[in-house]
């Protein structure tokens, strides 16, 4: 069948995956500036093109950025992939031991821990032990928070997990689908800018489907980012967990241990732009030191430099069945997406 989803498909298209992000890494290692992006960006669209996908390009400006755009063409989209093709800076040592101490799925608690922490060390203890000593130890911390804070303006190395990995799932995805366009008909695939900046290619991108009249609104959207390195599969979802509880059953299948979780009113990534919608993020992540979180071990770092195709494989698998079933079902709560009625 035309939508059929083998294990042998994806296999092919997970080892042509791991080849690409091989040549990425050596070509794309940094997409930050507009000139390294647009050349990451023709790549995508000529791999994409070479697939049976006819694409069309954007530059979008909002906030003084220009956010450069690939989505490929699809008048009634099913089903929509986001991946951001923006990469980061360096995050401070800091932060990224306070990320993996509370999560990244947890950034009020994190954010009001600081604050907390702050708020006692300069203000409160002060006034209870005052002392020599405690006044160089608030200048020493002060001057170490600012010094490490530098590296904000140095860009990632290497960013193979965040989001090579994300674009390698879409372009997965587009392998698998080359020899069958009635998927080609029903999905579509969005490569958007400046989701470290706070979604601005994302949001930009909604703007002009909203201007166009793009039916956006009758097609579930699930962003991808970070799907390689983490040992946990996480459906992350804002207000309704519809979509989410939806793809679970596809997901699980292949990886048992996937859960969903509810970051309310906080992004992680681009399907925050659409949560008013059909909208879920998956990533794999670890679980945080304090009970209860989630972080993705060595984003924004130098150390951002693996691919495993482990469980990215099975993972692509479990979003394969959910595709095929979405592009012959809908969303319709009729359907409930079961692994069944495959």
């Amino acid at each position: 069948m035309d939508t059929e989803v083998t294990e042998k498909d994806i296999s092919e298209a997970v080892t042509q995956a791991a080849a690409w992000d091989a040549n990425w890494a050596e070509r794309f290692p940094v997409r930050i500036t507009g000139k390294q992006k647009t050349a990451f960006l023709n790549e995508l669209e000529q791999e994409l093109k070479l697939r049976g996908f006819e694409t069309e390009r954007h530059a979008f400006r909002s906030l003084g950025f220009t956010n450069q755009v690939l989505i490929t063409r699809c008048s009634e989209p099913r089903a929509i992939f986001l991946a951001h093709i923006d990469t980061a800076t360096i995050m401070p040592f800091w932060l990224a031991w306070l990320s993996r101490l509370f999560g990244h799925t947890r950034q009020v608690e994190m954010t009001i821990a600081v604050f907390l922490f702050i708020l006692f060390f300069y203000e409160l203890l002060p006034k209870l032990m005052p002392s020599l000593i405690l006044d160089i130890a608030q200048v020493f911390l002060g001057a170490v928070l600012l010094i490490s804070s530098i590296t904000l303006l140095i860009p990632t190395p290497h960013n193979r997990e965040d989001n090579t990995s994300g674009v390698l799932g879409l372009m997965t995805l587009a392998d698998w689908m080359k020899d069958k366009p009635v998927l080609r008909e029903r999905v579509q695939f969005a490569f958007v800018d400046n989701e470290e900046l706070g979604l601005l290619g994302s949001s930009a991108l909604k703007r002009y489907w909203d201007q166009s009249k793009h039916p956006y609104q009758n097609a579930v959207i699930v962003s991808l980012d970070c799907i390689s390195r983490g040992k946990k599969p996480l459906l992350v979802y804002h207000k309704e967990d519809n979509l989410a509880r939806r793809l679970l059953p596809y997901i699980q299948r292949l990886l048992p241990d996937t859960e969903t979780t509810n970051m309310g009113f906080l992004p992680l990534s681009d399907n925050y732009t659409f949560r008013e919608h059909a909208s879920v993020n998956i990533s794999l992540a670890d679980r945080s030191i304090l009970p209860g979180g989630y972080f993705i071990p060595d984003i924004h770092s130098p150390g951002d430099n693996d691919f495993s195709t482990e469980r990215f494989g099975k993972l692509m698998e479990g979003i394969a069945l959910a595709v095929r079933a979405i592009s012959t079902l809908g969303i319709s709560e009729t359907h409930p997406y079961k692994p069944t009625s495959l």
